[in-house]
């Protein structure tokens, strides 16, 4: 049987998905409504201030600056576990020592401040991004390098220069760590009440055009929350009640999201599902609080208006209940399988063909370069601030998100001078200096995920009592004249690599990588469908997954690429968010084991179809008309891949430029 039947074209009866929405110029200055960064705020003013306050307090002022400078480790704090925590902030600490030695050496051969300018930062990018480590990416390597180039050359002072950077280092993650010793397990908490509180989301978005958007959170949440709680610490502490708990809440909320998507099949609102969202907002709300052993203070759910999948998500959900407060017999929990190499995966996922990594690192380390090479080539009073204001409008990645940061950068600054100006005019010294830095750390982390312009308000001040305290003679006139071209001329520099190098890197990959999953998809309904075995299925779903989630990363980058062009990207919005649900719905299959068989007739049918569909997305056309079986053992999956078809009819418009 064909898509296009004696009946005629098969015609999408699905709810039209709403498009992520495209970046304006104006978001550049909104404030995003997200929750005060408190104890990123109070950590980041200890680890930068505390340093300054006691080389102050000891008649060194110059060593407590450097140790600040090792104190920005903090800021590379994320929601990872302790332990990873703990490895990641010791190396970023070892990584701003080695920088500012480098830096300290390297100041007085112009050439080779550019070369490292560059290697540094194309490095840390590719770092930074390979093992996706959350935080402000090379920034701070670039700044501490910046300012060893500044200090006075003396070799014989470089050692102990560079380390006290990294005792401030070491004193970030003291700060950092400070939570393990009375939450040891609250980044997992949170992880795995975050997974709760995106099935209450998928579940309410069944049916509307919010769906496919949800599924995808969902699964991103559960992903994050088993690869939290089932490595580490983790997984050797497993008989320990606590973690045992997590670990069998992330289990059960897995099981749960299979039913979701089985009932979600169907795309139809279910009658009783707000009681359902009720007792899954709960369970998230009282994982994150650490509500412990207690008696269960809602009824069981009663659902019987969709058969035995809502029966099935009712009886979860209780176990879910009984799970959190300890009142039911716990299941055998089932511990993941490690990756036998787990640097060769990150290594072939950062070189994968559809991965822009390479080209962002490269664009990010020759821009940073040319920077450097104009600043100090043209004589620039304080050179290293061009370099610096590059690498920081850089981190938008995209042609629209570079020019934001720009435009932070820039409003941001020119506010900031004048707060620096009447700052510097006071004429700090000492503890105030201290006290001054503690201040404007903490207002920067504090509302720094809000928004970077008013964010830049406060870095500006700061940075300018790192570098200029020892200058108040000539800090006024420099500021305000130098610094604001510095700014300008940085990011001007920065703006023009995004928009001239590697610009359509995302787009051009996009049809290729939406074939590559295409492709994963069919040989995994394949090995389904002929009842395969379940290993070969469970490394194939792993796989699929992190090509679907590559494939949206790479959408939304392509979306941001240009605003003339966003448009053509759009177009690609409903194939990839079915393709999307296609690849959820086989994965869940693929983790039920459940028996399926289809002779081999119907297979190579079905793998013809998958390399048609596949063939037609790598060309931006759209693909001809497919045989598509009858699929007795697995019938709505034929549903599903129909829908895949009408919604790769996008035609050549499409085509990225």
């Amino acid at each position: 049987m064909i898509t296009e039947s004696h009946q005629g074209p098969y015609v999408r009866r699905r709810t039209v998905q709403q498009a992520p929405a495209p970046g304006k110029m104006r978001d550049a200055f909104r404030i995003r409504p997200l929750p005060l960064q408190w104890f990123r705020g109070i950590g980041s003013a200890i680890s930068a201030g505390i340093p300054v306050l006691i080389g102050a307090l000891t008649g060194h002022m110059d060593y407590g600056l450097c140790a600040s400078i090792g104190g920005f480790a903090f800021l590379y704090v994320g929601n990872e576990t302790y332990r990873q925590r703990a490895i990641k902030l010791l190396l970023v600490a070892l990584g701003m020592a080695l920088s500012f030695g480098l830096g300290s050496l390297t100041g007085s051969i112009p050439w080779l401040m550019v070369l490292l300018f560059g290697l540094i930062g194309a490095i840390a990018v590719f770092c930074f991004g390979a093992f996706q480590v959350k935080g402000p990416s090379a920034m701070f390597l670039i700044l501490t390098f910046a300012v060893g180039t500044s200090l006075p050359q003396d070799l014989s002072a470089v050692p102990l220069r560079t380390g006290f950077v990294l005792m401030g280092g070491v004193w970030a993650w003291l700060v950092a760590m400070s939570g393990w010793t009375m939450h040891p397990h609250r980044p997992e908490t949170k992880a795995v009440s975050g997974a709760y509180a995106s099935l209450a989301r998928f579940l309410g978005s069944v049916g509307t055009e919010h769906q496919y958007e949800a599924q995808h959170q969902a699964a991103v949440s559960l992903r994050n929350a088993g690869q939290m709680v089932a490595g580490g610490e983790l997984r050797w502490r497993k008989a320990y009640e606590p973690t045992r708990r997590l670990m069998l809440l992330s289990q059960k909320a897995n099981e749960i999201y299979l039913t979701l998507v089985d009932m979600a099949l169907g795309h139809q609102v279910q009658a009783d599902a707000a009681a359902a969202v009720k007792s899954l907002r709960s369970i998230a709300r009282d994982v994150r609080s650490g509500a412990g052993k207690k008696p269960l203070g809602e009824s069981p759910l009663s659902w019987t208006g969709h058969g035995s999948l809502g029966g099935r998500l009712a009886q979860q959900i209780e176990e879910a209940q009984a799970l959190l407060h300890g009142t039911g017999e716990a299941p055998q929990l089932a511990m993941p399988d490690e990756p036998a190499n787990k640097l060769r995966l990150i290594l072939a996922g950062a070189f994968n063909r559809h991965s822009t990594l390479l080209s962002t690192a490269g664009r990010y380390g020759i821009m940073i370069a040319i920077a450097a090479a104009v600043a100090y080539g043209l004589g620039f009073h304080r050179s290293y601030w061009v370099p610096l204001s590059c690498a920081a409008v850089m981190l938008g990645t995209t042609a629209i998100g570079t020019l934001h940061r720009a435009l932070q950068r820039t409003a941001g600054t020119i506010v900031g001078l004048l707060t620096g100006g009447v700052l510097l005019s006071l004429k700090p010294e000492g503890i105030y200096v201290a006290l001054a830095m503690a201040v404007l750390q903490f207002i920067v982390e504090l509302i720094y995920l809000r928004n970077y312009a008013l964010a830049v308000i406060f870095i500006t001040p700061s940075t300018l009592l790192i570098a200029e305290s020892n200058h108040p003679e000539t800090a006024m006139s420099y500021f305000m004249s130098a610094r604001l071209v510095d700014i300008l001329v940085g990011s001007a520099i920065g703006l023009a690599g995004v928009l001239l190098l590697w610009r359509r890197a995302s787009s051009s990959r996009l049809p290729g990588a939406l074939a590559e999953v295409i492709r994963k998809e069919g040989a995994l309904m394949n090995r389904i469908l002929a009842g395969g075995q379940p290993t070969g299925e469970a490394n194939q779903a792993a796989e699929l997954e992190t090509a679907l989630l590559r494939v949206r990363l790479l959408f939304d980058a392509a979306l941001a690429e240009s605003v003339r062009q966003r448009e053509r990207i759009s177009l690609w919005w409903p194939a990839l968010a079915e393709i999307q649900h296609f690849g959820y719905v086989l994965i869940a299959a693929g983790e039920r084991a459940l028996k399926h068989r289809e002779p081999a007739e119907t297979l190579r049918k079905l793998e013809l179809a998958f390399e048609t569909l596949a063939a037609a997305a790598e060309q931006s056309a759209s693909p001809a008309p497919v045989e598509i079986p009858e699929l007795p053992s697995f019938s709505v999956l034929r549903d599903e891949l129909l829908e895949l078809h009408a919604a790769l009819q996008i035609g050549e418009s499409a085509a990225p430029l």
